[in-house]
């Protein structure tokens, strides 16, 4: 598999960043193009571009820290920040937009009813994405 583009959906957790370095280190191995993006979900009140939105100096913040940690390891990322209804469909749909190759997300820690499940924007990307998905879930604290 020929790795051209990668594109990381970020959050700005511990385990994001961690995700990040990893997948840095397999854009490094294919000399890949690295996508780092966050989004923010628009309530069905506003218009999907609607301005002002809450949340997004931190998400700004939190993308120019991604940056940083992307160049720690040697890749120089292209962030953005994505405002859609629903985070799942703004990945996929910026994914076949930027025609990259691989999706790179983490599962974060989910429980229902006792069993781990992987969410509602991990499940839609994983059903919808045209391109290969690589996902990670960090190790569970016992």
């Amino acid at each position: 598999m020929e790795i051209k583009h990668m594109l990381i959906p970020y959050m700005g957790t511990p385990q994001d960043e961690d995700l990040l370095r990893i997948a840095c280190r397999v854009a490094n191995s294919f000399k890949a193009k690295v996508s780092v993006v966050h989004v923010i979900e628009v309530p069905m009140a506003l218009p999907v571009d609607a301005e002002n939105l809450p949340g997004v100096e931190e998400a700004n913040e939190m993308l120019d820290k991604a940056e940083e940690i992307a160049l720690s390891v040697g890749v120089e990322a292209e962030t953005d920040l994505l405002q859609g209804r629903d985070a799942g469909h703004a990945i996929v749909e910026e994914a076949i937009h930027r025609e990259v190759d691989l999706i790179f997300m983490e599962a974060h820690e989910r429980t229902r009813l006792g069993m781990l499940t992987l969410g509602y924007t991990v499940e839609y990307v994983l059903k919808k994405a045209p391109m290969p998905v690589w996902l990670s879930r960090s190790a569970i604290q016992a």
